[in-house]
C-alpha cells in the first residue's frame, strides 16, 4: 500500500498517546474522541491500511458507520482518534473549525483518515474537504471502509489496489488480537453505547424513583461531613466490584453525587492507572438512576471515561446529560475537555492542581 506521495506505508506507528498540552480552545458540540489505550504495556502499530482498519473500533469502543475517523499522530506516536459524523460535512465551517480546532491543538501533527459510508463518492468528497483543511502533507493515508472491505484512497500506484477492495481480517489482524489481549472491545454500533448507560424505565424506573426519594430522605439527616466520609465509603466499595452494588446503593451514590464538595472527595481517587473501576462504577449507577437525576452520575462518569480513554462514552455522557441539565457544572467542563481534544494526561496535572496531593495518596484505592 502507498500513499498519496507513492510512498509504502512500512514505517509503523505506534499506538500509544504522547502527553501534549492542553489548550484554550473553547466548547463546540461533542464530537466522538477516543486517545489510545494508555494503559497498554506495548503499543499497537500500524504497518498498513489493513492494521489501521483494525485497530478504528477497538479505538472508538464501536463499529463506526457513516463516519470520518481521524488517527491524530506526533512523531509516529498516536495522540488521539476522533469520529466525525459524515452529515457534519454538509455544514463545510462547522466541520473546518472542529478540524482547526485539532490542528492548533496538535501542532505539527500526522493524520490517517477512514470513511466508513455505504456511498463512497460522499466519503471520498468528505475526505477531501478534511484533508484541505490539515493540509495534504500532513495526511499520511487515507481509507475507504465500507461492507467488511476496504480501499486505499491515497495510493497513487497503478495496478497496486485491487478494485473490489481488500477484505477485513478482524479474526486474523495482529493489531485486533492485541487490542483484545489488553481488555479493549467493540459494540456492534454508537447505538449500543448509548444503551449501556439507559435509565431504568417502566415500573424499574418507578421504583428507581422511590429509592431516590428514600435516598434524599436519608442524606437530609446526615451533617456534610457525614455525607462526604459516606460517599467516599461507598465509592471505595462499589469500586472494589461494581457488580456487586445494589439498587439502593445506587440510589445513595446517585443522591450524594448531587453535592459538589462529596463529588471532590470522590473525584480525588480517580486515577488513569484505575480509571476503568470508576467507569464500570458510575456506568452501573447509571443504568439505576431514574433519568431526572442522571445528570451528576453521567458527569462522574463522563469524567471517568475522559480519563480512562474512553471518549466515545464521554461524548455519549455529554449527550444524554445536555438533554436533562444542559448547564450542569460537571457537563459543561465535560464538553470544554472534548471540545479542546484535551488528553487523558492532562489528568493528572488537574488532579495534582485540585487537591493536596498527600492526601490524594492517602484516599487513593490500591492496585492490588
Amino acid at each position: 500500500m502507498f500513499d498519496r506521495f507513492g510512498r509504502p506505508l512500512t514505517n509503523p506507528l505506534d499506538m500509544k498517546p504522547t502527553e501534549p498540552p492542553a489548550s484554550s480552545a473553547q466548547s463546540t458540540d461533542a464530537w466522538d474522541r477516543a486517545a489510545a489505550s494508555s494503559e497498554l504495556d506495548a503499543p499497537l502499530r500500524l504497518k498498513n491500511d489493513a492494521d489501521v482498519v483494525a485497530a478504528v473500533p477497538y479505538l472508538l469502543g464501536f463499529q463506526p458507520r457513516e463516519s470520518i475517523v481521524a488517527l491524530v499522530f506526533r512523531d509516529k506516536t498516536l495522540i488521539t482518534t476522533v469520529r466525525f459524523p459524515i452529515e457534519l460535512a454538509d455544514v463545510p465551517a462547522q466541520l473546518a473549525h472542529r478540524i482547526g480546532a485539532i490542528v492548533r491543538q496538535f501542532p505539527g501533527s500526522s493524520w490517517i483518515l477512514a470513511g466508513y459510508a455505504a456511498d463512497r463518492e460522499r466519503a471520498s468528497r468528505v475526505v477531501e474537504q478534511m484533508t484541505a483543511v490539515i493540509g495534504a502533507d500532513d495526511v499520511l493515508e487515507s481509507v475507504y471502509v465500507n461492507a467488511g472491505r476496504y480501499w486505499s484512497l491515497s495510493c497513487t500506484v497503478p495496478g497496486c489496489c485491487p478494485p473490489e477492495g481488500r477484505p477485513i481480517d478482524a479474526e486474523g489482524s495482529p493489531v485486533a488480537a492485541r487490542a483484545v489481549l489488553a481488555g479493549m472491545q467493540v459494540l456492534d454500533s454508537r447505538s449500543q453505547l448509548d444503551e449501556s448507560i439507559r435509565p431504568p424505565r417502566g415500573w424499574l424506573g418507578r421504583a428507581a424513583s422511590q429509592r431516590m426519594e428514600d435516598a434524599r430522605a436519608a442524606v437530609r439527616e446526615l451533617e456534610m461531613t457525614e455525607i462526604e466520609d459516606l460517599f467516599v465509603e461507598m465509592v471505595q466499595q462499589g469500586l472494589a466490584d461494581p457488580r456487586l452494588v445494589r439498587p439502593q446503593e445506587a440510589a445513595m451514590l446517585a443522591t450524594i453525587a448531587y453535592y459538589p464538595t462529596a463529588r471532590d472527595q470522590a473525584l480525588r481517587l480517580l486515577r488513569r492507572p484505575d480509571a476503568h473501576r470508576h467507569v464500570e462504577l458510575w456506568r452501573t449507577v447509571a443504568r439505576m438512576t431514574p433519568r431526572g437525576c442522571q445528570p451528576p452520575v453521567l458527569g462522574m462518569l463522563g469524567l471517568a471515561a475522559w480519563v480512562s480513554g474512553e471518549g466515545a462514552l464521554q461524548v455519549a455522557c455529554i449527550e444524554r446529560a445536555e438533554k436533562i441539565a444542559p448547564h450542569h457544572p460537571l457537563i459543561a467542563l465535560l464538553g470544554q475537555i472534548n471540545a479542546a481534544a484535551a488528553p487523558p494526561v492532562l489528568w493528572d496535572q488537574l488532579r495534582a492542581d485540585l487537591f493536596d496531593d498527600d492526601r490524594v495518596d492517602d484516599a487513593a484505592p490500591s492496585d492490588d
